[in-house]
């Protein structure tokens, strides 16, 4: 497998993108967004987000080339 600083970079971005979902879930501006707009706020979708974007930052740091 070659590794490839576009892929990492592009996985980075993408951590941060659920990392901003995320911090939308928890001051409820995604409540919209969800079956039942009137409950409190959905923090296990905001959990999710979260380990969505460690995920992605770990899928980034195997996918960098490496220098040595």
């Amino acid at each position: 497998m070659t590794r490839s600083t576009p892929l990492a970079v592009g996985l980075a971005v993408l951590g941060v993108v659920f990392i901003v979902i995320a911090a939308l879930y928890a001051f409820g501006v995604l409540q919209i967004l969800v079956s039942d707009p009137s409950s409190p706020h959905h923090y296990t979708h905001m959990i999710l987000f979260i380990v969505l974007a460690v995920a992605s930052f770990v899928a980034a740091n195997f996918a960098r080339p490496k220098t040595v």
